[in-house]
């Protein structure tokens, strides 16, 4: 049994490696340094498993917007983390479905939606601004059309400001996606296996599914229950550890 708690110890740290790299990933041009990144990680996730169905994302938006002192890098991050984060894991729940349900289930519908429409979106939206501002500045003269110049000029800076956060990092960033997810199904698994509890592809859907209120799932409460307790030890580490570093003297 002990061999399973330490493959499930072992595990939990390697997926919150991964889903942390992700998101440095995503911000390393924009001046945390990294152990104050690792506290901020840890006080944010440590708030998203507390505040259920992921509304804990709004904290770590604020956060990142005031380490940053720019708003559009927290909803931009978070917004790019959530979508690799949701990617790897359709790639994953799509066979799973098929094999095992005959079928997509409903979230995975639900993220696919998701992710078809921002992907849609973010194909298409510099054909559209480049036709847009071409038509508007060749055939309009009003403040209306310049209103829209404006609003179709701050489109593109959204635009740009998002390609930045993975440009040359698109390949680390999913693959840092889906090694969280794989440590996740591991670590879920020798949990499970912990408190003698049956884990197979139907418990991963469930699991899944719970998250998000599409049912319920007693393992979700359990790992939830010992991921707070895990998170709130080394958040409580990394802030004593960060705040007893010796401050750089800036010669």
């Amino acid at each position: 049994m002990w061999i399973y708690f330490l493959l499930f110890l072992t595990g939990f740290i390697l997926v919150h490696f991964c889903k942390m790299m992700r998101l440095y990933l995503v911000l390393m041009e924009h001046g945390i340094s990294f152990p104050r990144f690792v506290v901020m990680y840890l006080e944010t996730t440590l708030v998203n498993l507390i505040v259920p169905f992921k509304i804990g994302e709004i904290f770590r938006v604020l956060v990142i917007s005031k380490e940053t002192k720019h708003w559009q890098v927290g909803i931009l991050s978070v917004i790019t983390d959530r979508f690799f984060d949701t990617l790897a894991l359709c790639a994953i729940l799509i066979p799973v479905d098929i094999w095992y349900l005959g079928r997509l289930s409903p979230i995975t519908w639900i993220f696919l939606a998701i992710l078809f429409i921002i992907v849609i979106c973010y194909v298409s939206l510099m054909p559209t601004y480049g036709y847009l501002n071409r038509y508007i500045i060749m055939r309009k003269n009003s403040p209306r059309s310049m209103a829209a110049l404006r609003g179709l000029d701050t489109i593109k800076d959204w635009y740009d400001f998002t390609l930045d956060l993975i440009r040359g990092r698109f390949a680390l960033i999913t693959t840092f996606s889906f090694m969280g997810w794989f440590f996740e199904i591991g670590t879920l698994a020798a949990f499970a296996t912990c408190l003698k509890m049956k884990f197979d592809v139907g418990d991963f859907i469930n699991y899944i599914q719970a998250i998000f209120a599409f049912g319920s799932s007693r393992l979700l409460n359990k790992y939830t229950g010992i991921s707070i307790l895990l998170m709130g030890i080394a958040a409580f580490i990394g802030i004593v550890v960060f705040m007893s570093r010796p401050e750089r003297k800036v010669r």
